[in-house]
């Protein structure tokens, strides 16, 4: 298999997206607009000749100027996009990363046994079946809280992604290291999906019409991805991020999509996910760290 490495500026991007709309995972990551947004255009590829598989290589300098390969923002996953993927393509794809390269880390999106990869927790749900089908796999007292919530409060759409961004950074802000510059990629990220993609963003208020919680899920014609979701100190008592995922699960139940919560290895989040009766599809991280010694210890005198 001949496998070229293709600058970014150099590649056809009509040719690339249908190969990533073609693939089998539907995964949204790897589109080229999705790309330009989370990595600012910085991204090359390896390619093959055909365009029958493509593989997205989001690149930066911040290491003292070495350039690195890494997952960018709101990518769970990446990997390589084409037809009936086996484990040895995705090697070749992995021995022709370029050596300039020095520090690799890359999400995959399949799960391959090779002496470079850990193993990252993702979990998912089958939409093949109807509602009340895959509710059967729920926890006893998550149904009862789904039914608490839509009791107690309104789940509705919102098309305001500044004002759910502004709700996301206020409750999770202990725990984010995004900079402003990271929020305005974003932003445009999610702006753009809403011109190449389905995107659904639910929110849940209480009788007095205060957010507790919102949900952003990406649409692909395989594939649901929880992109982005939080709820306060009262939603998360009120079960609102439940409200709103049975919400997704219950609209394209019996659509043959892929349900996918993206992880997590956090054990309360894992914990929870796991309430809905999903499945795990775990995924490998490549890694690899060629970086000068010097440099290495540099970094670890940083932190």
């Amino acid at each position: 298999m001949e496998i070229r490495y293709v600058k970014h500026r150099d590649i056809d991007r009509t040719r690339w997206d249908a190969t990533v709309a073609d693939d089998p995972q539907g995964l949204p990551y790897a589109y080229s607009w999705y790309l330009d947004h989370a990595t600012s255009g910085q991204w090359d590829a390896l390619i093959t000749p055909d365009y029958q598989y493509v593989m997205p290589l989001p690149w930066n300098g911040k290491i003292f100027g070495i350039k690195q390969i890494f997952a960018p923002l709101l990518t769970q996953q990446l990997g390589i996009a084409g037809p009936s993927l086996s484990e040895e393509t995705t090697i070749n794809f992995l021995n022709s990363i370029p050596n300039k390269f020095k520090k690799i880390v890359y999400p995959l999106n399949q799960q391959i046994d090779h002496p470079n990869c850990r193993t990252k927790t993702n979990l998912v749900i089958s939409l093949t079946n109807s509602h009340e089908k895959i509710q059967e796999g729920y926890k006893k007292n998550l149904i009862r809280g789904i039914r608490t919530a839509a009791e107690k409060t309104s789940i509705n759409e919102s098309l305001l992604i500044d004002d759910l961004l502004t709700f996301y950074q206020q409750t999770l802000k202990s725990q984010l290291t995004f900079s402003q510059k990271d929020w305005q990629r974003i932003r445009q990220l999610l702006q753009a999906a809403t011109q190449h993609l389905e995107i659904l963003m639910l929110e849940v208020r209480n009788e007095h019409g205060q957010r507790l919680a919102l949900g952003i899920f990406i649409i692909t014609n395989k594939r649901i991805v929880y992109l982005m979701g939080c709820a306060n100190a009262e939603g998360r008592k009120k079960f609102s991020s439940s409200f709103i995922l049975d919400k997704v699960i219950k609209q394209y139940a019996g659509t043959n999509r892929i349900f996918d919560f993206e992880g997590s290895d956090i054990p309360g989040v894992y914990k929870f996910f796991k309430s809905f009766g999903s499945e795990e599809a775990n995924i490998s991280v490549y890694e690899k760290n060629e970086l000068p010694w010097l440099v290495r210890k540099g970094m670890e005198r940083r932190g």
